[in-house]
């Protein structure tokens, strides 16, 4: 027969008996006020005597860090009363005497039910009250809600305040960083706010500014940025009120911007603190590639706006050079058309153009803008990546075999557009080379001639 040692082995649990700390039970039993919960609470100990034994961490454990990650103390009496509940129940030594010997079921009245149900209403009152800062905050549109969130960074602050009697109606503001920053001191760190705000009136005038706080009042920081913004405003030229002059190169420290401008409807493709700067300043259609950190918000934001104010009006650049400036344009068949010619200087002859700075193509004397701005610089343009298949005896078979059709998408479309067939159906080709032939036959069109068409003469009558 086995002997189990189970019984004689020392078992040790995480509980502590509240009713030996002070008193014994016997004494607890003598004592004529026994029958009342309350009372028998307070002989034991009171709540933070009970919690002390739970939550207590010794000194040795102190320096040891076990102080952080002790259980906290949670006031159970503000949610709910030990020993209620829906179903009423007496429990002996709880809410009955001792001397009670079974539980009894207490069967609620009617008056009980509406106490509880009215209980029951308030305190989901006081909790959507207290919270009502996170249930029942205001739901921002997506288009307003800024780079991350709910963060102030990205979203819309409005006009500045006034200046004694200076209002800025038709301002905008917009927090573009709120950060923390550290500073070493011989007292330790210290933890300020660092806040970049810009404003703008969507006209050309704009301004940015940057300001600290201390780190428990982080919106005093853009409290400060945005009025020390609306002091420091400056213009920018715009060009037809929608886009910038000139491509432009600007840089600061390891950021470097490649601004583009673009046709209207392009929109604004850059940088998301590019585009909240874009639409203060008024900037509707540009391209602008960031190179090198793109995270040093404010080096993103002096470099860009240092490149806006450093561009050159058409005007500007005639009188500079004593040249026409003259825009070319598709819609014109490349015709020159002059944009702005210089008033206060000379024009130059073409005499007096030095070789350097001239091209000569198709008998159109320009200078070459593209070294005009940007110092040389281009930005990177990586070619598309090639397939693994580009030179597989497969693949070049199929591509010879579709050579012959290569043109015929841009052919078909430029017909239509242009309006001599209405529909791409072989009737209305058909139709239209009819036409053809017989202009060509009238002598009204030249023969086609080209790759592979030998010179076509009329033979003489």
């Amino acid at each position: 027969m086995a002997l189990s040692l189970i019984s004689f082995m020392q078992q040790r649990c995480n509980t502590v008996n509240f009713f030996m700390r002070q008193k014994s039970i016997h004494k607890i039993q003598q004592n004529p006020l026994f029958h009342s919960s309350d009372k028998l609470f307070d002989i034991v100990g009171s709540s933070a005597e009970l919690w002390k034994t739970v939550t207590s961490v010794s000194k040795a454990g102190q320096k040891k860090g076990r102080l952080r990650t002790r259980q906290p103390i949670r006031p159970l009496h503000k949610f709910f009363r030990i020993g209620a509940g829906p179903i009423r129940v007496s429990i002996p030594g709880l809410n009955a005497p001792l001397h009670q010997k079974e539980m009894e079921l207490i069967e609620p009245t009617e008056d009980y039910v509406n106490e509880v149900q009215e209980k029951f209403i308030t305190a989901i009152k006081e909790k959507s009250t207290k919270l009502g800062r996170r249930i029942n905050k205001e739901k921002i549109h997506s288009l307003l809600r800024g780079f991350s969130g709910t963060k102030v960074a990205g979203q819309k602050l409005g006009p500045p305040p006034p200046i004694g009697d200076v209002t800025f109606d038709g301002f905008d503001s917009c927090c573009l960083v709120l950060k923390r920053t550290i500073n070493m001191t011989t007292r330790g760190r210290k933890f300020t706010m660092n806040a970049l705000v810009i404003t703008g009136n969507g006209k050309g005038l704009v301004g940015y500014a940057v300001a600290k706080s201390n780190i428990f009042r982080p919106m005093a920081a853009v409290a400060t940025a945005l009025k020390a913004a609306s002091r420091k405003l400056f213009h920018v030229e715009l060009l037809e009120d929608r886009t910038i002059y000139q491509d432009f190169y600007a840089e600061c420290r390891n950021t470097r911007i490649f601004a583009q401008r673009c046709p209207p409807g392009h929109g604004l493709h850059c940088h998301p603190r590019l585009i909240k700067i874009c639409e203060l300043v008024g900037i509707k259609d540009l391209y602008a590639k960031v190179e090198g950190s793109t995270t040093n918000y404010l080096a993103l934001t002096h470099a860009f706006l240092t490149g806006l104010l450093n561009q050159e009006t058409h005007e500007e650049l005639a009188e500079r050079k004593g040249l026409h400036v003259v825009k070319l344009s598709p819609h014109h068949h490349y015709l020159p058309e002059i944009v702005a010619s210089p008033k206060y200087s000379q024009l130059k002859k073409e005499d007096e153009i030095t070789p350097k700075e001239v091209r000569v193509y198709q008998c159109f004397t320009r200078l070459k803008l593209d070294d005009f701005y940007g110092e040389g610089r281009y930005p990177l343009k990586k070619p598309p990546k090639k397939p693994f298949y580009i030179n597989t005896p497969g693949h070049l078979e199929a591509e010879w075999r579709k050579h012959p059709f290569r043109n015929h998408e841009n052919a078909a479309i430029r017909l239509m557009a242009d309006g001599l067939i209405s529909r791409w159906t072989r009737e209305e080709r058909n139709n239209w080379g009819v036409k053809r032939h017989e202009m060509v036959m009238k002598g009204l069109l030249p023969v086609a001639q080209g790759i592979g068409l030998s010179d076509v003469r009329r033979d003489p009558d």
